[in-house]
């Protein structure tokens, strides 16, 4: 029998928000970026990993996009999500640079009932309880995310905005940008933003 999934996005009514960073040693900060997610979301080493690294040393400033995810267990049936990418540059002589961190989150909810009698009771179940529960959860969730939005604004004097143009908008003039920027989808909203989406799988 099928699984019952459950997702509920964190940062309703958008999907993702951003930081940008702009200063000394881009680099050194993403470096102890696995240590920074796993203190600020309270998660284990095996919770949070780095998903993807690309660079460009061709040219200069050195181009570079990162991926992180961390996952964190909410319940037994319930757990959050959250994924980060960066992409921006340093400069191979100064050290210094930008970049745009992109952060979405969700929380799954996940039920595999053993026959239909028990999807139904559990789908009652959720109708009139487990709602209640998963709004807080939906709070919790964005409760991590600004705190650790905050945490980057008061240690690295990072800022939000509303877009990543503001760091991308300089450098689209350079093909290699261009072809990572399309190559990752980096500040691309892949499905419209929704606070409650419900999938059944077979």
């Amino acid at each position: 029998m099928g699984k019952l999934v459950i997702t509920d996005e964190c940062l309703v009514p958008r999907r993702l928000t951003w930081m940008y960073y702009k200063g000394p040693d881009p680099i050194g900060f993403l470096k102890n970026f696995p240590t920074t997610l796993r203190f600020q979301f309270d998660v284990s080493t095996t919770r949070c990993r780095q998903r993807k690294l690309l660079w460009d040393y061709t040219g200069d400033p050195i181009r570079f996009y990162n991926e992180w995810i961390v996952k964190k267990e909410l319940s037994r049936f319930t757990n959050m999500q959250i994924e980060l990418r960066a992409l921006g540059y340093v400069s191979k002589s100064k050290k210094d640079g930008d970049f745009s961190l992109e952060i979405t989150g969700e929380n799954q909810h996940t039920f595999k009932p053993s026959n239909w009698f028990t999807k139904y009771i559990w789908v009652l179940y959720n109708y009139m309880f487990y709602n209640k529960l998963r709004e807080r959860y939906t709070a919790m969730c964005r409760d991590y995310i600004d705190g650790f939005m905050n945490w980057c604004k008061e240690n690295y004097n990072m800022r939000t905005v509303t877009t990543p143009d503001a760091m991308l908008e300089g450098m689209r003039d350079e093909e290699e940008t261009e072809r990572m920027v399309k190559r990752t989808g980096f500040g691309k909203e892949d499905k419209p933003p929704s606070g409650d989406e419900e999938k059944q799988e077979a």
